[in-house]
């Protein structure tokens, strides 16, 4: 894969003075250091609405948490800085700089979503599994996938640690803030526990089954204080420990965020609310008296965002301004992604590996007289090339021939299926029908409604269906709706690895990267993952 230059990156790295030296990192207890590190790097960034982050201040890089700390504006670019490490393209540096094995340890948010994007049968790789993401979507033990040192795994253990982390640094001392009103200090401490929750609803999904299976599996590390060098790493926690912090954060969020905010990164109440519609969405398969936070939180998020037309649909799914999007990341024309964003891999016209295509059975979901359809184009290459059917157009970059297109992580249209989820776990198969039609006769012109006669597994099936139609490539696929819902997955059509995963299969956890279980004494192999 191409090196090639990271403005943000080079810039932080002139004034990184303040980060550990090679000594100070031989003193330091058994903890993931991973934790400590990064908390220099997020807040030596400072916020800018044009470019979103600039040059470290001051010029020297002499930046300690008592400036940081020292007024608003420190704790603004201290979140700016969180922000950061989920939209960065590499804050742990080429070639597994950070000590993890993988070679590449961070590419941010968009990453961890396309990773499980491939796990279902949207996407394919062209070359049958063999390039970039080809090996994701095989489902194989490997260094792509699940392997405690490979790639991915670290990748996802360090982006959501430091964002952790970080947090924390921002809920501890925001409190001693000289020059903020007590309203002002709740508004930031909301926004860093809304980042927190959102860490560990991720972390909990990924390196452990369904909560509904059993909440009293090992989850993971829990940790609420800032590391510094006297840190010992924590156990894993329970499932359970894990959802009672990510539920008290996310509440606290809601109620004390307003929905008004500087820039559409930053999390308001809004988002907050589609963060909390997720989490609930999880814990009400154990619990259904939780549907009804689902629906109400879901109901809550989209306000004030309509679900884009079919034209704003076809505009390539690239800038912030999108209407419907409540939550994403900006990336500034000078700081693009290049080779390693989705626009890459999928943009044909202006990607560089334009190696992942639509499959066949993505392209069965939709009639006809569907307008989504059309985004799935046959290149021509005949039967000869059976995994070349049809690439997508949804996902086009901002500016021709370059690679470029903010990050969506969030927007109406998923929080409406979750409400529509909702009312089928509820028994209430009219209102689920008709949220759903809400958006199917929105994008299909002849779409019928579907009949309430249908059993609950086979509306769960539809709702799943309408996801992949209107979310390919979005945010991380289906594969958490078969999780939790503890169904199994079954490829079909040209996939080249038609793979059958039932809900009892490992391969639905992440291990955890093996640098943890050997720097965290308070983990051992028994601790490991199967």
């Amino acid at each position: 894969m191409h090196k090639h230059q990271t403005t943000i990156q080079q810039r932080i790295n002139s004034s990184l003075s303040v980060l550990m030296s090679e000594s100070n990192l031989n003193h330091m207890k058994k903890i993931s250091y991973l934790k400590y590190m990064v908390f220099s790097l997020a807040v030596l960034t400072t916020a800018c609405s044009k470019n979103f982050l600039e040059d470290p201040s001051p010029k020297n890089g002499d930046l300690t948490e008592t400036i940081i700390f020292s007024s608003k504006a420190g704790a603004r670019s201290a979140l700016t800085g969180i922000y950061w490490i989920l939209r960065s393209e590499d804050f742990n540096g080429y070639g597994g700089a950070s000590g993890g094995a993988g070679v590449l340890t961070n590419r941010g948010l968009q990453t961890s979503m396309f990773h499980f994007e491939m796990k279902g049968n949207d996407f394919l790789d062209i070359y049958g599994g063999t390039y970039w993401w080809g090996n994701e979507a095989t489902w194989k033990e490997g260094y792509y996938n699940r392997d405690a040192n490979g790639s991915r795994t670290v990748q996802i253990w360090d982006m959501f640690y430091a964002v952790i982390n970080n947090a924390n640094a921002v809920i501890k001392y925001v409190p001693e803030l000289p020059d903020a009103s007590e309203d002002e200090k709740k508004q930031l401490i909301a926004e860093a526990k809304a980042l927190r929750a959102y860490s560990y609803f991720w972390l909990a999904r990924v390196y452990q089954k369904s909560y509904a299976q059993n909440p009293d599996n090992p989850g993971v590390p829990i940790y609420t204080e800032p590391a510094n060098k006297e840190t010992y790493g924590n156990p894993r926690a329970s499932l359970k420990e894990v959802y009672n912090l990510v539920v008290s954060d996310i509440e606290f969020a809601v109620a004390n965020l307003s929905a008004t905010r500087n820039e559409k990164y930053e999390i308001n109440k809004n988002v907050a609310q589609g963060i909390a519609a997720m989490i609930y969405q999880e814990l009400a398969m154990s619990d259904p008296a939780q549907w009804d936070k689902v629906i109400n939180n879901a109901k809550e998020a989209m306000t004030g965002y309509p679900l884009m037309t079919n034209s704003q649909y076809k505009q390539g799914f690239n800038n912030l301004s999108n209407g419907e999007w409540i939550w994403g990341l900006p990336v500034p024309n000078d700081q693009s992604l290049t080779y390693y964003s989705i626009y890459s891999f999928l943009d044909q016209t202006n990607g560089y590996y334009k190696n992942i295509y639509a499959t066949s059975e993505l392209y069965d979901l939709y009639s006809a007289t569907d307008e989504r359809r059309s985004l799935l184009v046959n290149p021509g290459y005949g039967p000869a090339y059976p995994l070349y059917q049809n690439y997508t157009n949804k996902f086009k970059s901002r500016t021709a021939g370059v690679m470029e297109g903010d990050i969506i992580i969030l927007r109406s249209a998923q929080l409406l299926l979750i409400e529509a989820e909702a009312y089928i776990h509820k028994n209430e198969f009219q209102k689920a029908v008709d949220k759903m039609y809400e958006l199917q006769k929105l994008r299909d012109p002849q779409a019928v409604k579907l009949s309430t006669a249908l059993s609950k597994s086979q509306l769960l099936d539809e709702v799943i269906k309408e996801r992949r139609r209107e979310l390919y490539g979005e945010n991380g696929g289906v594969y958490f709706d078969y999780k939790r819902l503890q169904k199994t997955f079954k490829r079909t059509g040209n996939n080249p690895f038609l793979v059958e995963i039932q809900p009892s299969d490992v391969r639905w956890l992440l291990r955890i990267p093996q640098k943890e279980i050997n720097s965290n004494t308070s983990l051992t192999e028994a601790d490991q993952n199967p």
